[in-house]
């Protein structure tokens, strides 16, 4: 009825919030592999003939395998990685992979972003720019792989979305 093209599921993933979390015994994996495809599947028909797509997002994943070879395991243009910067640049303090790791792993799986900046420390949904993720090295890594996804400025205050799309014009990264 709102014409939405994205619905955005929180990464199942979320109690292995771990490095490790790939090298977990397979039949770990397996089992919130097989309970996702259990929900989403019977769902996959109603999504192509609603032109929607499901994305997975990060939320305190730290490692990217998992989660890519979730949404590769659906073989379906219809699954889809969601990042969300905010999210992963905290995990990057545990030892997980920076935000521009997280779409190079993702390649052509990336189907949605939500940007928000942060100091590494708590999910504050700052303006883009006031706090410390590197975007130069993010919108390299989008530009290298040719990645067309959605992008959503998920930002606490309404005040910061001109500040932020000055932000990334000003320093040539968006336009």
């Amino acid at each position: 009825e709102f014409g939405a093209t994205h619905a955005v599921i929180h990464s199942p993933f979320l109690w292995f919030g771990s490095p490790l979390v790939y090298f977990a015994p397979e039949i770990s994996r397996a089992y919130v592999r097989d309970g996702v495809h259990a929900v989403l599947e019977p769902l996959l028909p109603l999504a192509e003939s609603l032109n929607q797509t499901f994305v997975i997002e990060t939320i305190a994943d730290a490692n990217p395998r998992a989660l890519v070879e979730l949404v590769k395991s659906f073989d379906s243009p219809r699954v889809r990685l969601s990042i969300d910067t905010g999210h992963v640049f905290i995990m990057e303090r545990t030892g997980g992979a920076p935000p521009d790791q997280w779409v190079l792993d993702a390649d052509e799986l990336l189907g949605h972003i939500h940007f928000q900046d942060n100091d590494a420390h708590a999910d504050r949904h700052w303006g883009i720019g006031d706090g410390r993720i590197n975007w130069r090295a993010f919108f390299k890594a989008l530009h290298a792989t040719g990645a067309s996804p959605r992008m959503i400025l998920e930002l606490l205050d309404v005040n910061d979305i001109l500040p932020s799309m000055r932000y990334l014009t000003e320093q040539g990264l968006a336009r």
